[in-house]
């Protein structure tokens, strides 16, 4: 992980510093924001595997200026995934 994070897991939130680890377990509603303006990279390990087409899908999608709720959503949805509350803020 490089960047700074802030982490939502259920009802807790966390930041990430470089190097950070969050364990996000499935069935828990989670979300994570970058913290800075520069890109952050950050390593999602699904097992068992196969989650990377709703990465591949969704990045494209929000690095956008104005990314589009509804169609993140639909996307989320596609993937048998549900987009729930406001984007994370960083305060």
């Amino acid at each position: 992980m490089s960047g700074r994070f802030k982490v939502r897991i259920g009802d807790e939130h966390h930041t990430l510093e470089p190097g950070g680890f969050a364990y996000m377990p499935s069935g828990i509603p989670h979300a994570f924001l970058n913290l800075t303006d520069q890109p952050a990279e950050l390593i999602v390990v699904y097992t068992p595997g196969g989650c990377q087409k709703f990465y591949e899908e969704l990045g494209p999608a929000t690095r956008t200026e104005a990314p589009d709720r509804h169609e993140i959503g639909a996307i989320f949805e596609r993937h048998g995934m549900s987009l729930l509350g406001p984007p994370l803020s960083d305060d």
